[in-house]
């Protein structure tokens, strides 16, 4: 069986909604595999600003699915890049083309530069000519704007091209000054109130898209403001409400099944190494009554079949529908909310089960599998990386981009754990995911899987087109188990680690001695470590003598009010060195409050306590003489010191002698500058 890859954008507009419902059901008269990589971005407020659009990480990873092209495996490609112009983390056309290695590839809605790329497209410019010039010329408006879809999108601009020649063609310079940009949803209320507040005059809107041209019947009816009385508003694709609004919209016919047949039948040619031609296709401007014309409402109009349209388009009052469509309507939407919230209770359960479940890390894709069948769901595949990718915003940090198949649960409900090495179930560029997929009829979407900065693969799964947006949500939450496992796994991994160091520390003590006994910042000794050699020293070395040293860094609230709490950790670092590198081989020293040091030294038998304290203190002076010669700070560094010497005995009262060795520093503190700042 054939497989077709279709890399499709941002599928917030209903004219792709509908082109992806499209393709998936000619695809299966035609028996091909469809594989739908489809970037999705959650929504938000589009506001023409000319800055561009602060992104954020969640939006670059869905847009990393076209990335995956590498490994669909497929026999041709449909490149929808009219939709994906524009979304955050996008390549430009000729990266995805170049992504798609061997594969035959066509363009949908927008020219390739590379001569031997086919592209099937709409006359974009032609149709949005007639529908300008037929409200500049036909119905004379003079005081007119044009909302125009994203500025990089191919499509867009060439509708807008069509706009400002008409517009020069009928010497109307000044509407060339109203022209905004929106992003081809109706998200767009924002900037259809700047294009109200600036034009207050404003005869006629033209729209480049039927959802852009909806937006302005909302703000419109809120202003007051009647459609195809007090204003024109024109769109452009006859999405199925463009018909049933009132007054209905005048627009350009841009059928999604004609083109979906014309794009997979130039897919399925290019697949047989056919040479395929490009196409550009007419498409008819409709006029209705939005317009200003006083046309018949034509009751053969087609049956909707989007009903998130009317659910979204809750500012249209009245809709130009029978009693039995609407009651038809109403009730399909009574099922959809009713299908809504049971996937929400089961969803909502999900990731609590998962970790209320307790597994091992070894049954965590059994259980993983086991919850997903409990939700009704099949033909479910996961395909990961080995080792999580780090993904900063349009850039993976981790080289090694292999993927592999983990498992899934095939259509009979059966689940596919992958047990052997991983190395047998990498998924090769040629043949892709197919090899793992079974070789019979349906459509598979495609969903990245992420969190954070992290990115474990994607998901595969059979599943009707409509069960889109509920596909993503359940792939999010795998997103999420997958983190959770990893922390499983880091957590378990951790305590393994600390049973083993649990055990050494049993034999040795070393670890929890040093985490108890060490200063943090300089890792010298602490005030416990201190105390703690220092009597075992004292009793070893008991009826011998040894000197106590107790040093304060000067000033170091000046340094840390003048220059920072950063050169503050440096200057406290510096002087820990200083008074390590004093210390003969049995002497140590100790840091026991925020500048407070003490150190203990051992005296050799061939010189007395004095002569000890004497070198201590040249030894010192020189050390800081020395260091402040090459250190570049601003600033010296420096200690005061006091010292005290005493003979070793086993009940000797350690903390007094630190005390009378502090009393001597201030002694010498009286003889310290009056500020550290060099010059």
């Amino acid at each position: 069986m054939k497989t077709i890859a279709v890399m499709v954008g941002n599928n917030q507009s209903e004219y792709i909604d509908a082109l992806l419902k499209d393709f998936d059901r000619i695809s299966k008269e035609r028996g091909v595999r469809l594989l739908f990589l489809t970037g999705s971005r959650v929504p938000r407020e589009c506001d023409n600003s000319e800055e561009e659009d602060t992104a954020s990480l969640r939006d670059y990873h869905f847009s990393s699915i076209f990335d995956y092209i590498t490994y669909a495996g497929c026999d041709a490609c449909i490149i929808c890049y009219g939709s994906m112009s524009g979304i955050p983390g996008v390549m430009p056309l000729e990266e995805v083309i170049k992504k798609c290695n061997n594969i035959p590839v066509m363009t949908f809605e927008v020219l390739s530069n590379n001569d031997n790329v086919p592209y099937l497209i709409a006359d974009n410019y032609k149709s949005m000519a007639s529908v300008v010039r037929h409200l500049a010329v036909d119905h004379g408006y003079k005081n007119m704007a044009f909302l125009s879809g994203p500025r990089d999108n191919y499509s867009a601009m060439m509708r807008l091209k069509a706009y400002m020649d008409v517009m020069e063609e009928v010497g109307n310079k000044a509407s060339l000054n109203n022209i905004y940009y929106g992003d081809y949803t109706t998200r767009v209320k924002r900037i259809v109130g700047h294009i109200l507040d600036e034009n207050p005059d404003i005869e006629a809107i033209c729209c480049a898209n039927d959802n852009m041209a909806r937006a302005c019947y909302s703000v419109c009816e809120k202003r007051g403001l009647v459609v195809g009385k007090d204003i024109a508003i024109t769109g452009f694709d006859d999405i199925d409400i463009s018909s049933k609004l009132i007054p209905p919209l005048t627009t350009v016919k841009h059928d999604s099944n004609l083109f979906a047949n014309l794009a997979l039948d130039m897919a399925i040619a290019l697949s047989e190494g056919k040479n395929v031609e490009s196409i550009e296709y007419p498409v008819n401007i409709i006029t209705r009554n939005s317009c200003g014309c006083n046309n018949q409402i034509d009751s053969e109009e087609k049956i909707m079949s989007s009903y998130s349209s009317i659910l979204n388009d809750n500012y249209v009052s009245n809709l130009n529908m029978s009693y039995d469509e609407l009651r038809r309507i109403s009730s399909e939407i009574s099922k959809e909310n009713e299908r809504i919230k049971s996937y929400v209770w089961d969803v909502s359960f999900f990731v609590r089960e998962m970790i209320d479940a307790n597994i091992s890390s070894k049954r965590n894709l059994e259980e993983l599998f086991l919850r997903l069948k409990e939700l009704s769901l099949s033909d479910i595949y996961l395909f990961v990386h080995r080792y999580p990718l780090t993904y900063e915003v349009d850039e993976f940090v981790t080289g090694d981009r292999q993927i592999f198949f983990a498992g899934g649960i095939d259509g009979d409900g059966n689940t596919i754990i992958n047990r052997d090495d991983w190395k047998h179930h990498l998924v090769s560029s040629h043949k892709g995911f197919s090899q793992f997929l079974p070789d019979d009829e349906g459509n598979y979407h495609t969903y990245v899987l992420f969190s954070g900065k992290e990115q474990y693969g994607v998901v595969l799964c059979k599943a009707p087109i409509e069960e889109n947006d509920y596909l993503l949500y359940i792939s999010i939450q795998i997103s999420n188990i997958l983190h959770f496992f990893k922390i499983k796994e880091q957590e378990e991994k951790t305590r393994a680690e600390m049973e083993l160091s649990m055990e050494r520390v049993k034999e040795s003590n070393q670890i929890l001695s040093f985490i108890s006994r060490y200063d943090e910042l300089t890792k010298i000794l602490n005030r416990r470590g201190f105390m703690e050699q220092a009597l075992a020293t004292i009793h070893r070395r008991a009826g011998k003598e040894a000197v106590i040293m107790f040093a304060d860094l000067d000033h170091l609230k000046e340094v840390n009010d003048c220059f920072g709490h950063g050169d503050g950790d440096f200057a406290i670092i510096s002087a820990s060195k200083l008074l390590s590198g004093l210390m003969p081989r049995d002497g140590f020293c100790a840091r026991i409050g925020g500048d407070e040091f003490v150190a203990f030294i051992p005296v050799p038998n061939d010189i007395t306590a004095d002569e000890q304290i004497e070198l201590l203190k040249n030894k010192l002076k020189e050390a800081m003489f020395l260091f402040n010669l090459t250190c570049d700070k601003p600033y010296f560094i420096e200690l005061s010191a006091g010292f005290h010497s005493f003979v070793c005995e086993e009940d000797m009262d350690l903390a007094k002698i630190i005390a009378s060795s502090d009393e001597v520093l201030y002694e010498d503190k009286q003889k310290r500058r009056e500020s550290i700042k060099k010059g």
